[in-house]
């Protein structure tokens, strides 16, 4: 764990750094040496130009106002510059760690309560009205009926009085996360139900809240008992009063707690978090820093970065920032205390941290500290000197995909898990890395592998019981979002068919593999083939005659199509054979008609057998007489015609016999 406790050199070092993240201010804090007397001290004070505004008692530091010219960088210099003094420094005006409001009806606002374990946490206590724990920000709305019988009205050190109302707004956000009234059918539940809230304004009407007002604040509220203290403002600039006002709450069994800010750095400390005696606190989304959040060694623990809360006119607000992170802890020592009252800070620390859950690295890490805190594992361990009494590992099965399954484009991933006694969590990995988490069933995500290249990936689910025992299952698919290629490769583009076709087609995959090829004519399935060679046998004797598109569409085992096509191919109009017979001769009947009836254009085939030597020719007419061609051979015995018809209609067929004569046989094939 993170020493609190650290040396004085390292605070001397510390002393020198300034931010502008600290708003100046035109005070000054002062301490004087021990044995510097008090006309002394104010002899100081007028050289400066300074005038003395009181005095943060228990720290012997003195608050003064520059009444002058001097400029307070000057003003300091010299101060530092007189051996009297023991440390001079700004008063400066911290910025409340900010905060990014959401949508005000966001579903699902208080999963982060599962997740820290706080339903099974509660089972064994709800915090007990003897311990305190307390606010130091922008006051609280007294009026909000979800804070209501939960607060102790403190101080306001801005106004100095002993209203402590809100203003500003932050602080009655912050006081909902810790302290809201629970299991009372209203509004939100806080992590303590019945661990009273003390309120001390610190923050003025912009926010801020200068060093002497959170000093004063933080020994104000360890004198009144608190055991724990929240303070969600933050700064760059180390200041050596408000590390002493923190280390005088330690010393009187008061721990204090901050938020690491909404920077996004890492490069350097932000106070009070990275003070000694103050439990720092990163932001967390799921299992994953807040990428505004601020972190480095000085972190301890983390907690949700996002929650719903309370907001100023009595309503409720989702919000984000680590202001709200420190709330959380702050609501589990008042737990933690209420189980046993007589922990020292460092023992209350070591339980937390002992008992968060790991994130990021193995062990303690800059971005996660300890891990997350998980309520339900911490308050066991304070009940049962560390070891939870549950010991029996949560169940964890995968539902979807099936084992070895082929995934493509959004997949679903679906998981049963479940628990003897109360499931925190079940996360979701690939290829070890985490990819979601839910806190309730159903546990389900929809998984993009268009964005993730393709090939084979283990999925792992990890349950997670509030005892923080864990259960694995994996599963292992392959993604792929590559098509299949495909074309079809007979018949070919502009072909004319007719009969029995084969359709042939190529189909390959270098993924998956090919699952089905699948012909189509003029767009309607006719055929499905789930091996190759990839073959339809088409009969298009009984098609229209005509133009017809002819397509292949290939899909693989993942699910993806390719298509081929189409080709266009002419189906040929169905034909008729008539057969004549007859004698000619040229001593008797020289010539014989024959008609024949197209039902429409086509193909006119007209075979002449005969026996020699006679010789006969064999001419074809239009129905308008147009001779429209002729077979006349001087040899054999046969005469052939084969004319392409432009229209349909009536033809006829001359047989004449121009020397000799003989029977014949005339076949006709036409449309």
């Amino acid at each position: 764990m993170r020493r609190l406790l650290l040396g004085g050199l390292w605070a001397a070092i510390l002393l020198l750094i300034f931010s502008t993240h600290a708003r100046a201010s035109d005070r000054l804090l002062v301490r004087f040496r021990p044995g510097v007397a008090p006309a002394e001290q104010a002899r100081l004070h007028r050289e400066a130009g300074a005038v003395w505004e009181g005095e943060i008692a228990p720290l012997r530091v003195q608050v003064v106002r520059l009444a002058g010219q001097i400029p307070a960088g000057r003003a300091l210099g010299w101060y530092r510059a007189r051996p009297q003094v023991e440390f001079a420094e700004p008063d400066a005006l911290l910025e409340p760690a900010a905060v990014y409001p959401d949508d005000p009806y966001f579903a699902g606002y208080q999963d982060e309560l599962a997740l820290l374990g706080a339903p099974a946490a509660w089972e064994l206590t709800t915090g007990s009205p003897e311990v305190l724990v307390a606010v130091l920000d922008t006051g609280v709305e007294l009026s909000h009926p979800d804070l209501a019988g939960r607060l102790v009205s403190g101080w306001d050190f801005v106004q100095g009085d002993a209203d402590p109302s809100d203003v500003y707004g932050h602080g009655t956000m912050v006081t909902g996360v810790l302290g809201a009234a629970t299991d009372n059918a209203l509004g939100v539940a806080g992590v303590s139900w019945h661990n009273p809230v003390l309120e001390v304004r610190v923050g003025g009407d912009s926010g801020s809240a200068s060093i002497s007002a959170l000093a004063r604040g933080t020994i104000y509220a360890a004198d009144r008992g608190a055991r724990a203290i929240n303070i969600s403002f933050t700064t760059s600039a180390y200041s050596q009063t408000l590390a002493d006002a923190v280390a005088y709450a330690w010393g009187k069994g008061a721990l204090v707690v901050a938020g690491a800010g909404n920077s996004g750095d890492g490069t350097r400390p932000w106070y009070p978090a990275a003070l000694p005696y103050v439990i720092g606190v990163s932001g967390v989304e799921g299992d994953t820093l807040s990428p505004y959040s601020n972190y480095g060694s000085w972190v301890d623990v983390c907690a949700p970065f996002s929650c719903y809360t309370t907001v100023m006119g009595g309503g409720y607000r989702h919000v984000q920032g680590t202001s709200f992170s420190g709330p959380f802890v702050v609501g589990l020592l008042g737990l933690v205390f209420s189980m046993d009252p007589s922990l020292s800070p460092q023992e209350a620390v070591d339980l937390v941290c002992a008992n968060a859950d790991d994130l990021g690295a193995a062990g303690f890490d800059p971005l996660y500290g300890w891990g997350r805190i998980n309520l339900y594992r911490t308050l066991q361990a304070a009940a049962a000197g560390g070891t939870p009494s549950d010991g029996t590992p949560p169940t964890v099965e995968f539902t979807e995909p099936a084992a070895g399954a082929f995934l493509r484009g959004p997949a679903a991933i679906q998981v049963s898990a479940g628990d003897d006694n109360l499931l925190s969590r079940v996360d979701l990995q690939i290829n070890g890395a985490q990819a979601g988490s839910l806190t309730q069933a159903p546990f389900a995500w929809t998984w993009n592998t268009a964005a993730v290249p393709d090939g084979p990936y283990t999925l792992a689910a990890v349950a997670v019981d509030a005892a923080g025992n864990q259960a694995r299952a994996e599963r292992t698919v392959t993604v792929d979002n590559t098509p299949p290629t495909t074309s079809l490769t007979s018949p070919l583009p502009g072909a004319t068919v007719s009969g029995t076709v084969a359709v042939t087609a190529a189909a390959g995959d270098t993924g998956s593999g090919v699952a089905q090829v699948s012909f189509y004519l003029d767009g309607t399935l006719q055929y499905t083939d789930s091996a190759g060679p990839y073959q339809w046998s088409w009969n298009a004797a009984a098609a229209v005659p005509g133009s017809h598109a002819l397509l292949v569409r290939a899909r693989d085992r993942a699910g993806n199509e390719a298509v081929g096509g189409p080709v266009t191919v002419q189906v040929a109009a169905a034909s008729v054979t008539e057969t004549f017979s007859g004698a000619v001769s040229t001593a008797g009947i020289r010539s014989m008609t024959y008609q024949v009836m197209l039902a429409e254009a086509g193909e006119v085939w007209a075979v002449l057998s005969f026996a020699a030597p006679a010789d006969l020719d064999l001419a074809l007419y239009a129905g308008d007489g147009r001779r429209l061609a002729v077979s006349a051979a001087r040899r054999g015995t046969t005469e052939t015609i084969r004319y392409q018809a432009q229209v349909a209609g009536r033809y006829r067929l001359v047989v004449t016999a121009r020397k000799g004569g003989s029977s014949y046989t005339l076949q006709v094939t036409h449309p």
